[in-house]
């Protein structure tokens, strides 16, 4: 083999091998775009977590001892995931991608029965955007519901802007409203977030059967109060996993009685927050979760194409050197032979 047939072949291999692998390179970077961020940010369809909240100089109704009473409270809420169910809701909805959560939150004052305040919830949303879809198997403690708005979590890719935030005391949505961005501790780091603020005016919600006498009256029997509620809530979302890092409520309700001479009772008065312990927690689960995320939607897949892009060019310039270096040996060939 000649000199030159030596190099054609080189130029020849690594045209081929640098066209092979820029085509490679190109199809993974589209198919990192199109498919891989579908497939990664999607909420679990079997996650198991759970948030603490507590407040340490709360005013509340002491259902133990049926009267007003004060000191720490903690609330515990956990959201648990059905994959089974979550079939059923999908085939009501199209084929959709949704999950299914049980969602179980009680407050108390000291993890005595009853508690003061118990909350269940089964729902369906959307397992990107975090959204309540509709699904005949919507319920909040044991009734039928239409859910509204972000439940859990906000979207992956959260935006710099209002969303529909469900409020379970009122049983509607109300808004959450972008505040800014805010770094948040746990117990050992950190994690940039964006905080919402909303509240909830007071609202009647429900009926309660109390003693006569906690309103200032004669005890001489059980009446049915009215009860109300309101809520200054903030939440600070990880804005690429949709996540809530914190949560905070400033919350009051009453027991009022339609009666002359009556006076309110406080109810709940309330800042609860997320704990630090659970701030942590959720930085430890899903920190690490938030720079893949960004890459796989921002710059990977145009790093991994416009790699491709140039191993393709580099693949399509061996090639015309190979066929003008093919061309250039034909052309001695045909000399030496005019001359033999």
């Amino acid at each position: 083999m000649t000199y030159s047939e030596a190099l054609v072949r080189k130029f020849s291999r690594g045209a081929v091998a640098f066209l092979t692998l820029g085509a490679f390179l190109l199809t993974l970077g589209v198919a990192m775009k199109v498919y891989a961020y579908d497939r990664l940010a999607v909420v679990p369809l079997d996650q198991n977590t759970q948030q603490v909240l507590g407040d340490d100089n709360a005013n509340f109704f002491d259902a133990d001892n049926v009267a007003p009473g004060s000191g720490a409270i903690t609330t515990i809420a956990t959201v648990i995931g059905d994959p089974d169910l979550a079939e059923e809701a999908a085939d009501e909805n199209d084929g959709a991608n949704v999950g299914v959560f049980t969602k179980g939150q009680s407050t108390d004052n000291n993890d005595q029965a009853p508690p003061i305040d118990f909350l269940e919830q089964t729902f369906a949303i959307d397992r990107f955007t975090g959204e309540a879809v509709p699904w005949s198997g919507n319920s909040q403690n044991g009734e039928p519901i239409d859910y509204e708005g972000q439940i859990i979590k906000f979207p992956f890719n959260t935006q710099k802007k209002s969303y529909e935030y469900w409020d379970a005391t009122i049983k509607a949505p109300m808004t959450m409203e972008y505040e800014g961005t805010e770094k948040v501790e746990g117990t050992d780091g950190s994690i940039d977030t964006y905080r919402f603020t909303g509240s909830v005016p007071e609202t009647e919600f429900g009926i309660r059967e109390v003693p006569r006498g906690i309103f200032g009256l004669e005890d001489t029997n059980s009446v049915e109060a009215t009860r109300t509620y309101q809520n200054d809530r903030t939440i600070w979302v990880e804005p690429e996993t949709g996540v809530m890092v914190k949560v905070q409520e400033a919350q009051k309700q009453w027991l009022k009685l339609d009666e002359p001479g009556a006076e309110d009772v406080v109810a709940m008065d309330t800042v609860s927050a997320s704990t630090p312990e659970t701030v942590q927690a959720t930085i430890d689960d899903y920190g690490s979760k938030v720079g893949v995320l960004k890459a796989v939607r921002t710059w990977l897949p145009l790093a991994i194409g416009g790699l491709g892009v140039l191993f393709i060019v580099v693949g399509i310039a061996f090639a015309v050197r190979f066929r003008n270096q093919r061309n250039s040996d034909v052309d001695s060939d045909d000399d030496a032979y005019a001359t033999a």
